[in-house]
């Protein structure tokens, strides 16, 4: 295992039992990584009242929202993790604090409320998606207080720019927990299958994903590479589930809608029964 050099773990608390099992997937891999956990509790800007007073107002909600927030995880278990407070929208106030922490990652439960989660995850969850800078990871509503062991990691991968700079983080992440991985690779045969042409088309897949791997094999983290013929969203929720994996990864978006991850990332958000990391764009300068 090699040394763990990034930020602390960010994870959002709102004093729901969907943010303490964030919270104890968050310490569960911070522990296991040797890095330190914090939790941000966003509260509602100040209103109009409290003009007047606005830094005595400011001091008691931070000090009310830090207690409730510590209350709740210390009522689940949980009495390692210190928690700060701030005003504001959440995804903001995650977004800021993430920046200021230099966070290596944000983690975030989802509430699970039924069929219309999708939608109420929208506010939070799709905001955070699409604005971090830093590795997503969604817990999902399934998850628990005492969270699995994590021992593989399933990563998509297409053939598009990101897909460098997912294969890395997860590398690195892989190393980090020694645990193995296995690539998943979309590819088309198209709708007419002559003899071999399947497996000349999975040969091709392989070879063209093992250009990105490259920091897996300094890394020397045990892969596997796993070709599919479906659309993304279904096959990496099946591989998932016969690779017995714990972690999804992905990248935030990818080259289109069959062969690439291409609104792959929100789809699994809203849909996938185990924790999900979104790795976000590289910088432009990175893509050169």
């Amino acid at each position: 295992m090699i040394d763990h050099k990034e930020g602390a773990i960010l994870v959002g608390v709102d004093g729901s039992p969907n943010a303490a099992n964030a919270a104890a997937w968050a310490l569960t891999i911070g522990r296991r990584m040797d890095s330190p956990v914090k939790a941000v509790a966003a509260w509602p800007e100040i209103p109009s009242p409290y003009v007047d007073r606005i830094d005595e107002h400011v001091t008691a909600m931070n000090v009310q929202q830090v207690d409730a927030a510590t209350r709740s995880l210390v009522d689940a278990g949980i009495d390692s993790i210190e928690v700060t407070a701030a005003p504001g929208p959440a995804a903001e106030v995650l977004l800021k604090n993430a920046d200021e922490l230099d966070a290596s990652m944000l983690v975030v439960g989802t509430r699970g409320l039924g069929l219309l989660t999708g939608l109420l995850l929208g506010s939070i969850s799709r905001y955070l998606l699409f604005n971090t800078r830093r590795p997503l990871v969604v817990v999902p509503s399934t998850s628990t207080l005492a969270p699995p062991e994590l021992t593989r990691v399933l990563v998509g991968l297409d053939r598009s720019a990101v897909a460098q700079g997912v294969a890395s983080w997860a590398a690195r992440f892989c190393a980090h927990l020694d645990v193995p991985a296995t690539i998943v690779r979309c590819a088309d045969p198209g709708c007419e299958r002559p003899p071999g042409l399947v497996e000349e088309i999975d040969d091709n897949a392989k070879v063209d994903t093992e250009k990105v791997l490259s920091s897996f094999r300094d890394l020397g983290v045990e892969y596997d590479i796993v070709v599919a013929h479906c659309d993304p969203r279904v096959a990496l929720l099946e591989a998932a589930a016969s690779e017995h994996a714990d972690l999804i990864v992905v990248g935030r978006r990818g080259e289109g809608r069959f062969r690439g991850l291409g609104g792959t990332a929100s789809y699994l958000v809203r849909h996938s029964p185990i924790p999900l990391a979104v790795i976000p764009d590289p910088s432009p300068e990175a893509l050169v």
